[in-house]
């Protein structure tokens, strides 16, 4: 995040702490600079669940091409944001049959089924609307990008999509399906790669199999989607994402779908959600006070994983740094105020000399932070959501207060 210190400290003061804030400025050129190393040829969709604040939403809304949701939750807030129903895709495991129905009662662009039970869900709501749904099959193959740690990538079962025997048995009995037009495929095997020709080389199989698969069931492409996984730095010493060197690996496959006629109106589809969002928030914690024990120099900050769940999730600690001027380095345990050991921001991070009230910001929150977070645990207040559009802040969320979360619940006995 580029926002400068005063400007950190203005929407802490203000708002109060602990506080989302996003950069609306590096989103844009973000935004620009992914769809000018991919070209025309593909569709940017933004992933909704790496932030579905209302105020994101409506500013990517004339800014990207499409939104994928994954409940209609999601829709409804992409839909109140102004995206049209054409330029809504829908992915996600487990969808109910109230998400289905809301989905094909919207008529989405594209619903991406994960399997055959879904298929059969979504006909029944078509002849039950009316309508005819426009889908896609979410393939689990056996290849994908592996992960340090698995999110969503990598080889072998898992619960998303279909595996290959029960895709291709499917498409030979689509016919079972009046209601539901099965034109397109995503497989989103990977989660924040920074490799640019790993993911060239995973788009070029995708297509591959998409292709593969069209011809031998005579199926229409309208669409191949190659999910997410665009990554961010966010250990020290990881590089990023080298997106002209992922624009020249992409160039056969744009070369490809140029060439081939079933390629000819084919959406190439990439739903980038962290590589917009992640790198333009901070999440901003005032220091309650220091302590050492055991050897090791605590600061104590008024948020913690309640809010921020990522860094003790996956065991890798964002970048946090002193908000203003400080003299001398030691290295700290940023620690939050919940009752367990798991509450730690950064086990070993290496800042100024602190002190009660000083201001810190946590990088890297804009994507999975408040959406990810579990913000009743131990009942502290909820964080503020703050965004920075050309130098000035205003709210998105203000935060509901304890109080009015106790006169929400009941006392029947």
């Amino acid at each position: 995040m580029s926002l400068p210190d005063t400007l950190l400290a203005e929407v802490a003061g203000k708002y109060g702490t602990p506080a989302f804030v996003y950069d609306l400025d590096a989103v844009e050129a973000r935004v620009r600079a992914l769809k000018e190393a991919l070209g025309p040829r593909f569709t940017v969709a933004y992933a909704a669940k790496a932030n579905p604040s209302l105020g994101v939403l409506s500013f990517l809304s004339s800014r990207v091409d499409a939104v994928d949701v994954a409940s209609r939750g999601e829709l409804a807030a992409v839909r109140k944001a102004g995206f049209p129903p054409r330029r809504i895709l829908a992915t996600g495991p487990a969808k109910s049959d109230a998400d289905l129905a809301a989905l094909v009662g919207a008529d989405v662009g594209r619903i991406h089924a994960e399997g055959p039970e879904e298929l059969d869900r979504l006909e029944a709501a078509g002849a039950r609307l009316g309508k005819r749904v426009n889908a896609g099959l979410r393939l689990n193959p056996g290849w994908g990008i592996a992960e340090a740690r698995t999110i969503i990538g990598g080889p072998g079962a898992k619960k998303f999509g279909f595996d290959l025997p029960s895709a291709r048995r499917a498409l030979r009995e689509r016919a079972r399906w009046p209601h539901v037009e099965i034109a397109g495929f995503q497989i989103f095997n990977a989660s924040n790669v920074l490799d640019a020709s790993l993911l060239a080389e995973n788009a070029g199989r995708v297509v591959d199999l998409a292709l593969s698969l069209a011809r031998r069931h005579d199926l229409s492409l309208e669409s191949i989607d190659f999910g997410g996984g665009l990554g961010v730095p966010y250990a020290a010493g990881e590089s990023p994402l080298d997106l002209a060197l992922l624009g020249r690996g992409l160039a056969p496959l744009v070369e490809k779908a140029g060439s081939d006629p079933r390629l000819a109106g084919t959406r190439l589809v990439f739903e980038p959600g962290r590589f917009l969002l992640a790198e333009a928030g901070a999440y901003l914690v005032r220091v309650v006070g220091t302590k050492r024990s055991g050897g090791l120099d605590y600061a104590l900050v008024d948020g913690g994983v309640h809010h921020l769940l990522r860094p003790a999730l996956l065991g890798t600690p964002h970048a946090v740094r002193k908000v203003g001027a400080g003299a001398g380095r030691r290295r700290y345990v940023v620690a939050g105020p919940l009752c367990t050991s798991l509450d730690v921001l950064h086990g070993e991070a290496s800042l100024p000399r602190l002190a009660a009230g000083d201001l810190l910001a946590v990088a890297n929150a804009g994507a999975y932070g408040y959406t990810e977070s579990m913000p009743l645990f131990l009942s502290h207040e909820w964080p503020a959501e703050v965004a920075v559009r050309g130098g000035r802040a205003a709210p998105l969320r203000r935060p509901p207060s304890v109080t009015s979360l106790l006169a929400a619940q009941l006392r029947p006995f």
